[in-house]
């Protein structure tokens, strides 16, 4: 007689297919993440494999992914299993002002951002630790002669991987309402759009935080193969 599974057997057999996957995964990528202000420490797994080997992988990555290893490689001791690497990484974000003007051709769905970035990499044998920090905002040149320093500024200190402060956001607020006064902007315009900071911001750490974790990840697929 052959034996045909019920539907609660093959419920069972899927979870356990996602549960196997997804512990498989883990095992490829950060075993766990730890956030500070600006800063994202992974901890990876790497059974098997020697310190040599991680270094050697790693060492791979970097020049793979950066145009000039020799420029951004602040260090790189063997020996101690440490390395440390400067680059510019770029965040994708979604523009919820979008929503307030879904018909402006001019306005785009998703916003990019640049940051300036050191990773310090520290090795031993079956694993490693990844901490990556942001250390300053890449600012555009100016926009007809207005210089955007220290509006970006204010966007930078809006970057908290802990999670958004609200006294962050009603600073923010308090600036960009005297620009908006200075515009002639009307009131209630100017509250709708004081509305949108907190969306915003919080995209703008959601593909920051993605961007970071997806680098650190692909940094854990260079070592696993």
């Amino acid at each position: 007689q052959t034996f045909r599974p019920t539907n609660n057997m093959k419920n069972l057999i899927l979870f356990l297919t996602f549960l196997t996957m997804t512990l498989t995964s883990s095992k490829i990528y950060g075993q766990e993440f730890e956030y500070a202000e600006k800063t994202i420490t992974g901890i990876y797994q790497a059974d098997g494999k020697s310190k040599s080997e991680i270094f050697s992988a790693i060492n791979k990555w970097i020049a793979l992914n950066y145009n000039s290893a020799k420029n951004v490689v602040q260090l790189n001791d063997k020996e101690s299993g440490t390395i440390i690497v400067k680059g510019i990484n770029k965040a994708v974000y979604k523009n919820v002002m979008k929503e307030m003007y879904p018909k402006n051709k001019f306005m785009q769905e998703y916003n990019t951002v640049e940051f300036n970035h050191t990773i310090e990499i520290n090795v031993k044998d079956n694993r490693y630790r990844i901490i990556y920090h942001l250390t300053d905002i890449i600012t555009p040149a100016p926009v007809a002669g207005y210089n955007l320093e220290q509006q970006y500024s204010i966007v930078f200190d809006m970057i908290d991987f802990t999670g958004l402060k609200q006294e962050k956001i009603d600073a923010y607020n308090q600036y960009v309402d005297e620009l908006w006064k200075k515009a002639m902007v009307g009131k209630k315009k100017r509250e709708k759009f004081k509305e949108m900071t907190k969306p915003t911001f919080e995209e703008l750490n959601k593909g920051v935080k993605e961007s970071v974790k997806a680098t650190m990840n692909s940094v854990g697929t260079t070592v696993k193969s």
